[in-house]
C-alpha cells in the first residue's frame, strides 16, 4: 500500500499495562454526545476463562451487538483459539460500517492476526484507502508489521482519551469545546503515553 495525503488515520499504539480499552469508551463516549457518528468496532476484554486467560469481545459501534472473538474451550484449558465465526462475523460488521461513511471510524485492533497477513488485515486496508477518518489502536510489539502494512508515514497517539478527542478534532469536524470534558487527569501508564507524532 502506497499512501497518500488525503488518507486519514492514526494508530493508537499502546503498551500490554495500559487500558487502552478504557480510553477508547471515555473517548467514544464524548465523541458520540457531541453528535460524532462513530462507526465500526471496539475490542474489550470479558470475565475471566482461564488463569490469565479473559475473553475476548468486540462491541459493534452502530449496533451495540457483541461479538465472542474467542472459541470457549472450559475454563480448565490454557489455551484461547480464535472463533472462525466470531472473525467472520465482525469483519462483516466492520465492512458495514465503513461503507455507511461514519465520521469517524474505528477498528477493534491491528493484532497478531493482521499483523501476520489475516484478521481484518483487508477490510482495515479498504478502510485506510476510503477516506474517512479511521484509528487503529497498534500495541508496541506489532507497530513494526502496522507500518509495513501502511508502507508510509504513520500518525501516532497515546492511548489516552485527550489525544484522541484532539486527533477527532482536528479530522473529523469536531466542536472545539468538545475535549472540554471532565476526563481523567492522570493518563494511563505506559511508555508511549506523550507520543502523538509522525513517524516516517
Amino acid at each position: 500500500m502506497t499512501p497518500r495525503p488525503t488518507w486519514r488515520f492514526a494508530a493508537i499504539v499502546y503498551c500490554p499495562q495500559d487500558d487502552v480499552s478504557a480510553a477508547l469508551a471515555l473517548a467514544v463516549g464524548q465523541l458520540k454526545r457531541s453528535g460524532l457518528r462513530v462507526g465500526g468496532l471496539m475490542q474489550r476484554f470479558g470475565r475471566e476463562i482461564a488463569p490469565g486467560k479473559r475473553e475476548m469481545l468486540v462491541e459493534v459501534l452502530h449496533s451495540g451487538e457483541v461479538i465472542r472473538l474467542h472459541e470457549p474451550r472450559g475454563r480448565g484449558v490454557m489455551s484461547c483459539m480464535l472463533d472462525s465465526d466470531g472473525l467472520a462475523r465482525a469483519a462483516i460488521a466492520f465492512r458495514t460500517a465503513a461503507m455507511s461513511r461514519p465520521d469517524l471510524l474505528l477498528a477493534g485492533r491491528f493484532g497478531k492476526q493482521e499483523a501476520a497477513g489475516t484478521g481484518l488485515r483487508a477490510e482495515l486496508a479498504e478502510a485506510l484507502i476510503s477516506g474517512v477518518p479511521v484509528l487503529v489502536p497498534v500495541r508496541t510489539d506489532h507497530f513494526g508489521p502496522w507500518q509495513n502494512f501502511v508502507g508510509g508515514p504513520t500518525e501516532v497517539l497515546a492511548p489516552e482519551p485527550r489525544a484522541i478527542l484532539e486527533w477527532a478534532k482536528r479530522h473529523c469536524h469536531l466542536p472545539h469545546d468538545a475535549t472540554q470534558s471532565a476526563l481523567p487527569a492522570r493518563p494511563p501508564i505506559g511508555a508511549m503515553r506523550k507520543m502523538t507524532h509522525i513517524i516516517p
